[in-house]
């Protein structure tokens, strides 16, 4: 049995959060996943128990790792993404807390079965945020996520955090399409959402993505909560370094870091909209009126009409 004082002293120690929660059927959450969730390939039966991930699983324990304190990034792109990919610190953390406290058991970032903000919820991470982000009082909402679901019981359990954003209404007021409202999210006027779809994009999304890349922090940046906790700096300060790479070169500036997974043409394809969202010179974009993707010739094609 491991003593959840120990798994607060690591996360103590290792300025990150920490909690564990039974490992049960958490049926309170099946009527929400009814509405369709993006890029989740797992069952709803899945989502909701950890028992169908690990038949033993006894518990959840949940880490949350702060961004770090100064993040520079390009321009259009999301300071989550900003730097070495998140799934490859928090994992490295995991895997240190699992040899640390002998964790057995199966470790997720961003990836698992499991509904990643509510097992932070319930392991005591923090409260929901009407932008839907889990609230710290030490991070506010800027932290990653991961857990493990294990066959080890502890002699106590986290509690979840009570807490409420109150009548603030910062985030809700920034969202440029009202993508959220509070209680859910409309992915569909997500702009975040939008720059992570493949394929063509029809000319309302290419207006919505305005001089996003990938991803978008305008909830987060508007939050009181996240007020003063990182410090954000340029490097690429326009989008025109995106049209001259290949695939080997967009690997090796961008392989280690979160946008690689989204892929070259969704990457240049989205670079190509914001350039003359932000009145960029179309005369910039014309080499892809002739490009072998048919994705990245579209958008050419469509962003010079404008």
């Amino acid at each position: 049995m491991i003593k959840l004082s120990d798994l607060n002293e690591f996360a103590k120690n290792n300025n990150i959060a920490a909690g564990v929660t039974p490992a049960r059927e958490f049926g309170e959450l099946r009527q929400a996943l009814l509405r369709p969730v993006p890029f989740v390939e797992y069952t709803n039966e899945q989502r909701i128990d950890p028992r169908l991930t690990l038949e033993s699983a006894l518990s959840v324990v949940c880490i949350g790792c702060p961004y770090p304190e100064d993040i520079t990034t390009d321009r259009g792109i999301s300071i989550a993404a900003a730097g070495t990919d998140y799934h490859t610190n928090v994992s490295a953390m995991l895997e240190k807390l699992q040899k640390a406290l002998d964790i057995t058991g199966l470790a997720f970032t961003d990836t698992g079965p499991l509904v990643d903000r509510y097992t932070a919820y319930l392991c005591g991470l923090g409260y929901y945020g009407k932008n839907g982000f889990i609230i710290s009082e030490k991070y506010g909402t800027m932290f990653f996520i991961g857990y493990i679901i294990t066959d080890k019981a502890f002699d106590e359990y986290s509690s979840p955090v009570r807490g409420s954003c109150g009548d603030c209404r910062k985030c809700l007021d920034a969202c440029p399409y009202g993508a959220i409202n509070g209680k859910e999210m409309d992915f569909e006027k997500c702009v975040s959402y939008i720059t992570q779809v493949s394929g063509k994009l029809s000319t309302q999304q290419m207006k919505m993505i305005g001089g996003r890349i990938y991803g978008c922090d305008i909830c987060q940046l508007s939050c009181p909560k996240n007020k003063g906790r990182v410090k954000i700096s340029l490097n690429e300060k326009d989008y025109k370094h995106f049209f001259t790479l290949t695939n080997k070169q967009f690997r090796q500036k961008y392989g280690h870091t979160g946008i690689y997974w989204r892929g070259r043409t969704t990457i240049v394809r989205n670079a190509v909209i914001a350039h003359i969202n932000t009145n960029g010179d179309k005369k910039d974009i014309e080499k892809f009126l002739t490009d072998q993707n048919e994705v990245l010739r579209y958008t050419a094609e469509e962003m010079s009409k404008k």
